[in-house]
């Protein structure tokens, strides 16, 4: 517990004190939020959609500081002889791993507040049920933390993980509907969709926090996350371990 606690500490210290990730958590989301509601408003007035759209960004915002979380901080450790240092002192890889996902989970909480009430201001609607959307959010932010371990442990400098890691991500987040509509999609875009995690990742978010879809499409997006993340955490755990 000592060594979790330490080793959490030195990774919040960093986080907060680095201006890529103030970048990429916050300004990022907030300036992609502000551009998507204030040019869908203007093609469709007198329609809610700053709700469905406060939303998906919440659900993007989420999935980027985990792919990042997992894939970025590993990459710099190894790449400045950090991770060598610590496998001098009495640590398991599990902590390692555990100190960096609870970090970023508690980015990620900040980020969803910033985002919900810009969100609020301009015109989002919660629902009774909003603190339940916490599930899917974490669910969905360990799924790409895990996806990002395992990118760390392909790709040995810091600058092929961020692109290789923006290649997956933002194609994912169009694909998924975090920055376009499904509907509004192409054909074979909206065949693939339901198979992306960033779509049911949405799906149950959408419906916790704003009431938007079913709970039949939000239970489904939880099952498929929650397989999903045990299936990559248990891959990036023992193939980090294993590297």
């Amino acid at each position: 517990m000592n060594s979790f606690k330490t080793l959490f500490k030195l990774m919040f210290h960093y986080d907060i004190r680095d201006w890529s990730t103030l970048v990429f958590t916050f300004l990022f989301p907030i300036a992609l939020l502000l551009v998507l509601v204030l040019s869908f408003k203007s093609y469709v007035p007198g329609v809610d959609i700053a709700s469905q759209i406060s939303a998906n960004v919440i659900a993007f915002g989420a999935a980027y500081v985990g792919i990042f979380a997992g894939a970025s901080h590993l990459a710099l450790w190894r790449e400045n002889g950090m991770l060598q240092t610590v496998r001098n002192f009495p640590l398991s890889w599990n902590v390692i791993i555990l100190s960096q996902a609870v970090v970023g989970i508690v980015v990620l909480l900040a980020q969803a507040v910033v985002l919900v009430v810009l969100g609020m201001v301009m015109g989002m609607r919660l629902k009774p049920t909003f603190l339940s959307g916490l599930l899917p959010l974490v669910l969905g932010y360990l799924l790409f933390f895990f996806l990002g371990v395992i990118i760390a442990m392909i790709i040995y400098s810091i600058a092929g993980v961020s692109i290789l890691a923006n290649i997956i991500i933002l194609p994912l987040g169009f694909i998924g509907g975090a920055m376009m509509p499904v509907n509004m999609l192409p054909s074979w875009v909206q065949t693939i969709a339901p198979y992306t995690p960033l779509y049911h990742m949405r799906e149950a978010l959408s419906m916790m926090l704003i009431g938007s879809g079913t709970w039949p499409h939000a239970w489904l997006g939880i099952l498929y996350l929650a397989v999903g993340c045990i299936a990559s955490g248990l891959v990036s755990i023992y193939g980090f371990r294993w590297k």
